[in-house]
C-alpha cells in the first residue's frame, strides 16, 4: 500500500511541475486587442428599424484591433 502511495505522489508532481512549465511569461503575452463594430452595429439596428424590429445585442459584435488600422 504504501508503494501505491508513493507512486501516487511523484506522479502528482511530475504532473504538477509540467504544468508549471508550460506556462508563459507574462511580459511576452500580447492578448488580440479587440474593439466593437460600429459600423456594422448601426447597419443592423438600422436595417431592423425600418422594418420595425427591436434589436438587442447580447454579444456585440468585435472586431481585432489589427483589422481597423488597415481599414
Amino acid at each position: 500500500m504504501k508503494t501505491s502511495h508513493r507512486i501516487g505522489i511523484c506522479a502528482l508532481a511530475f504532473v504538477t511541475m509540467g504544468g508549471c512549465a508550460g506556462m508563459q511569461d507574462k511580459q511576452s503575452y500580447n492578448p488580440e486587442q479587440r474593439v466593437d463594430d460600429a459600423a456594422y452595429v448601426a447597419q443592423v439596428e438600422r436595417t431592423a428599424r425600418n422594418r420595425g424590429v427591436i434589436v438587442r445585442w447580447v454579444n456585440i459584435p468585435q472586431k481585432r484591433a489589427k483589422d481597423l488600422a488597415k481599414q
